[in-house]
């Protein structure tokens, strides 16, 4: 039978490739976790935006809602038609006055 010989002081083969493969899956895992770093504050930034973009957006709605509820108003109508359309009651008398002078 043949003894296996080895050399004192060295690493053996297995060892050395153990040691690469724990350095290069370390070197990923930071790479990885600056990627992911980089895309959550980027995602973070995009989300502040979102959510000014949001509220201003509120913001635009509860005003066309209260000029929704201006226009439904009785008085409104009332205006639009009297000024814009030429409308009067029944019984009313329009007088123009123009700028023109007669002599």
């Amino acid at each position: 039978m043949r003894k296996i010989r080895r050399k004192s002081g060295g690493i053996s083969f297995l060892t050395a490739m153990i040691c690469i493969s724990c350095i290069v899956v370390g070197i990923l895992c930071i790479t990885k976790y600056a990627n992911i770093a980089k895309q959550k504050e980027r995602l973070l930034a995009e989300n502040s935006s979102l959510k000014a973009q949001s509220e201003s957006l509120a913001d635009d709605l509860k005003q066309i809602r209260a000029q929704e509820e201006f226009q439904q108003d009785d008085a409104y109508v009332e205006s639009v038609a009297r000024t814009q359309l030429d409308m009067v009651y029944p019984g009313e008398v329009i007088f123009r006055v123009t700028g023109e002078k007669y002599n």
